[in-house]
């Protein structure tokens, strides 16, 4: 299956499962914009490092569904750790994984649009 995580960006999920991805608008501008700022800064073999990453941990998700930690504040929804500096989250339900947001461990906690236990 081949999902657009952004124009011109393919990702190609090796396995499935009878789940189906949806990438939301909120997590493909935190991708764009954290492979853009890896581009600019770093190199394009680090960019494309971190989408290999990001693909690693969809797919995880889809093997494993109970392995992130879950939110308190809204059901079925779960983050895992991407990277160092990124956290995942995404909604689960019966045939659907849906990728919400990425978000900046660095920023302040507060601002995390989910929490969890």
């Amino acid at each position: 299956m081949k999902i657009e995580l952004f124009p011109g960006k393919i990702l190609k999920t090796k396995c499935i499962i009878g789940k189906k991805i949806v990438i939301t608008n909120r997590f493909r501008n935190n991708t764009l914009r954290v492979y853009q700022y890896m581009l600019k800064e770093f190199s394009a073999k680090i960019a494309n490092h971190f989408l290999d990453q990001s693909e690693q941990r969809m797919e995880l998700i889809v093997k494993h569904p109970a392995i992130g930690k879950y939110s308190s504040k809204k059901e079925n929804i779960q983050s895992i750790i991407l990277n160092p500096h990124n956290q995942l989250f995404c909604r689960l339900t019966n045939n659907t994984i849906e990728m919400l947001c990425l978000f900046d461990m660095r920023k302040d906690p507060v601002k995390k649009p989910y929490q969890y236990h």
